[in-house]
Order: C-alpha cells, then sequence, then structure tokens
C-alpha cells in the first residue's frame, strides 16, 4: 500500500444481506454504498475454506460507507453523486477462477448496489489562481 496510515480496510460484497461489508481491525460495517478514495488493491486467497476468497484493501481512513437512509440525506448524496460522476470501468470478481479483472488502482472505487466502480481522478480548480492577481497590485501601487 501506498500509505501505511490508519488500518488496513477489507471491502466485500455480503451476499446474504445484499449490501458491502466493510471490515477493519475486529469491527464490521455492513453499507449499500462505500467510497475509497486514492489507492485501493485486490486481494484473493483462493485456499481459503470459506467465502468470501476475494476483496479489496486500503486504509480505513480512506473508506466511507453509507447505509440506504444516510445515502437519501442531502448531506450525504453529494459525496455519492459526485463519485457516481467519476465512475468509469467496472471492477469485476471471477467467482470460478477467483481472480478480479483489475489488481490496484490509485484514484479510488465506488461501491454502489449496481457493483464496484474504478474512479477517474477527481477533476480539481485551482482556486488560489482566482484569489490574486498581479493586475490588482500594480493598480494598488500606482493609484499612491
Amino acid at each position: 500500500m501506498a500509505s501505511s496510515k490508519g488500518y488496513k480496510a477489507i471491502v466485500h460484497f455480503y451476499l446474504q444481506k445484499g449490501c458491502w461489508s466493510i471490515h477493519v481491525q475486529s469491527c464490521c460495517y455492513q453499507g449499500q454504498y462505500v467510497i475509497i478514495q486514492g489507492h485501493w488493491e485486490t486481494e484473493v486467497k483462493p485456499s481459503r475454506k470459506s467465502n468470501p476468497r476475494g476483496w479489496v484493501t486500503a486504509r480505513s481512513h480512506q473508506v466511507t460507507y453509507f447505509c440506504m437512509e444516510d445515502a437519501l440525506q442531502p448531506e450525504y448524496r453529494k459525496s455519492i453523486e459526485d463519485a457516481l460522476l467519476r465512475a468509469g470501468d467496472r471492477l469485476r470478481y471471477d467467482k470460478l477462477n477467483m481472480s478480479f479483472n483489475l489488481s490496484r488502482g490509485q484514484y479510488g472505487l465506488l461501491f454502489s448496489p449496481e457493483g464496484a466502480f474504478v474512479l477517474h481522478p477527481q477533476e480539481t480548480t485551482d482556486q488560489n489562481e482566482f484569489l490574486f492577481s498581479f493586475t490588482e497590485g500594480a493598480d494598488a501601487t500606482n493609484a499612491g
């Protein structure tokens, strides 16, 4: 992993409950939407006796999850909509071959009821370039 901050978080689909399961240390959380910001990797353990045998890992500070009730709240809906706009190719797990179509990514993942999607880089506008203008400074010195 690129960062050693936080604990290792494991995300996989929990088939019995039809939601995403997030494991951090000895705690388990469930959500309909999970957003991973930044670097992630996949792991597969074919020799494991029970499911899941494949999952996604990231650091705990990169993971945000929402139950369905929270996902409908306006203050959280914006985060989900932003991630949906950045969603690209689908991350797929092949149960028969126990493999993922991708092994890692650097911009994040969105787990939704429709599946897991790789996130494109976040488009940023540099707000600092609009805060200062050299012409403003020149006008101020010429006025004095």
